[in-house]
C-alpha cells in the first residue's frame, strides 16, 4: 500500500487547482492495450496455516515464490489432458510425489 504523507496531498491538490494540465492531457500517447489473455487479475485467497507453511516450504525447494507455486498449481489443474506441461511442472511432480512416498 503506498502512503503519502498528508502535507504532500495537500501540496499536490494546491497545484492541481492552480494549473492546467489540458496541454499536458493532449500530448499524451496512449499505449496499446494489453491483450485479454495476458492480463493478470489480483485475488486473495484465505489458506489454514499449516497450509501456506506448507506451500512456502514447497516453493522454497523449487526455488520460486509461493504465489508463482499456486499459479502454476492453479494452472495445471485448469489444463485439459491434451496440454502442453512445462518441464519445470513434471519435474515438480515428480519431486513431490517422491516427498510423499518418503514421508
Amino acid at each position: 500500500m503506498i502512503t503519502v504523507a498528508r502535507d504532500k496531498i495537500d501540496e499536490l491538490a494546491a497545484y492541481y487547482d492552480e494549473h492546467d494540465t489540458t496541454a499536458d492531457l493532449e500530448r499524451a500517447v496512449p499505449r496499446e492495450p494489453v491483450p485479454a489473455d495476458e492480463v493478470m487479475i489480483v485475488t486473495s485467497l484465505r489458506l489454514p496455516k499449516p497450509v501456506m507453511d506448507q506451500v512456502r516450504e514447497r516453493a522454497q525447494e523449487r526455488g520460486v515464490k509461493p504465489i508463482a507455486l499456486i499459479r502454476e498449481w492453479v494452472e495445471a489443474a485448469l489444463a485439459g489432458q491434451d496440454a502442453v506441461v512445462p518441464i519445470s511442472v513434471i519435474m515438480a511432480a515428480v519431486a513431490e510425489y517422491q516427498h510423499r512416498r518418503a514421508s
